[in-house]
């Protein structure tokens, strides 16, 4: 077990994941599916002939030349094919091939198509998630698996890294050591448990250091490591089961400081079993209710210690009618681990690197200095505590009167640096770009 939540709760709830060592602060758009499994469309073949001839008249003979590049290009937006670098590195271990295909990168991100095919055997599937995985430059990652082809076992997936700049022009190597496949989801589950029955204040509880804790996330995790000590629900004073789950049961349940606490322990063999619980109104409808969490274990002595036998979920339910919601949860099973050795190296080129313009933004928690926009997308670049619940609301404006919306897709803060990406399905014509809009603020490119 690794992680307590992965898949569902975006912009919030996969978003922030810390430990000692470092803070990761990524979001990823709904659309890109984390962990997702994105069904490829087929079009008609007249259609994907026309398509074809097109791709292969804007990035040359070399990618006509290259059977994996077009396969790739057929399951992403075939607009993006102009900025697609074709790579077509292969590595093989263990009877499994990996195909680095093609990649592309700005000046603040890299993004890179690979394949994983089983030659011997059914290690993969449509729930493969790369578990340990490396880019020799670069400073945070995120895998989705785009398509599955069930015939030829073979997986298509996204790798993101921001930190392109460190990319440019270099030799870069990509290495694969696990993976997991055969993951079993369960959604929806219900906990039986009736916030009414519990009492205010009333738990037991344990001081927990945070020195010793193995990981956490969520906006209060920043206060609890100030604090140095907080407490937590005393370990095992219930022993509640959940539908259909053997890797995990519910601990202890309790009101800590008037915050709900939900105590887990994690009992399965699973190397990456992970999960959480979030509430629903009365019709079955998610609330935008995010809990913190802390990770942490308990040696033979009752003392606790950095390990994630345990994982603590903390709610803020100030406003929150007990009566009116209900406690459900999203876990998943790891299922399969396989090991090996896969590890490609290859040369990356910037695309045309656009314009760029410094600006003053306050966002309360932090402040936008640059924005930099690229066939890529819309980058923001500030300093400071990025609120991932706040996003900025970006619209590019285009010399010929159009407009476009961009969502966000990822973002990165290290060191207070904070870079926001906005991504776009096709190349965005950088030249055409007269200014971006933010939150309703305009702000012209020169």
């Amino acid at each position: 077990m690794k992680y307590d939540r992965d898949e569902q709760i975006i912009k919030a709830r996969l978003s922030t994941i810390k430990t000692l060592e470092y803070d990761i602060a990524t979001e990823v758009n709904k659309e890109l599916k984390q962990k997702g499994f994105i069904i490829n469309k087929r079009k008609p073949l007249k259609i994907a002939m026309v398509t074809c001839i097109c791709i292969m008249l804007s990035v040359g003979v070399l990618a006509a030349t290259v059977p994996s590049f077009n396969k790739i290009v057929s399951k992403i937006s075939p607009e993006i094919a102009p900025i697609l670098q074709p790579i077509e590195m292969v590595s093989e271990d263990n009877g499994i091939k990996m195909e680095v295909v093609a990649a592309y990168n700005d000046d603040e991100m890299a993004v890179i198509y690979l394949t994983m095919q089983d030659l011997t055997g059914d290690r993969i599937d449509e729930s493969l998630d790369l578990y340990n995985y490396t880019l020799s430059e670069g400073a945070l990652f995120n895998s989705q698996i785009i398509d599955y082809d069930e015939e030829t076992k073979t997986a298509t997936l996204r790798i993101q890294a921001n930190g392109g700049e460190k990319m440019n022009g270099k030799k870069l190597s990509f290495a694969v050591k696990s993976f997991l496949s055969g993951s079993l989801v369960f959604d929806e589950v219900e906990t039986g448990i009736n916030l009414m029955d519990i009492e205010d204040d009333s738990s037991q509880t344990i001081p927990l250091n945070m020195e010793r804790v193995s990981g956490g996330s969520g906006t209060m995790f920043d206060l609890w490591e100030e604090q140095g000590t907080i407490q937590v629900l005393k370990e095992d004073e219930m022993n509640i089961s959940l539908p259909q789950i053997d890797f995990m049961y519910i601990s202890n349940i309790g009101y800590i400081d008037n915050k709900l606490h939900i105590q887990t322990k994690w009992v399965g063999g699973g190397i990456d079993d992970h999960g959480y619980f979030y509430f629903t109104d009365a019709e079955n409808n998610a609330l935008e209710l995010y809990p913190s969490t802390v990770h942490f274990g308990i040696d033979e002595l009752g003392n606790t210690m950095d390990r994630g036998d345990y994982i603590e979920y903390v709610f803020d339910l100030e406003g929150i009618d007990p009566k009116e919601v209900f406690l459900k949860g999203y876990f998943v099973s790891s299922g399969r681990y396989t090991e090996g050795n896969w590890k490609t190296k290859f040369k990356l080129q910037s695309v045309n690197p656009g314009k760029e313009t410094e600006c003053k933004l306050d966002f309360g928690t932090w402040e936008l200095d640059r924005i930099q926009v690229s066939q890529i997308g819309v980058t923001l670049l500030g300093m400071g505590e990025y609120d991932e619940e706040n996003s900025p609301q970006i619209q590019v404006n285009m010399t010929d009167g159009t407009t476009q919306e961009i969502e966000l897709s990822t973002s990165f803060s290290q060191n207070e640096k904070i870079s926001l990406k906005y991504l776009l399905n096709a190349p965005l014509d950088s030249t055409m770009v007269e200014s971006v809009n933010i939150n309703g603020k305009l702000i012209k490119l020169d």
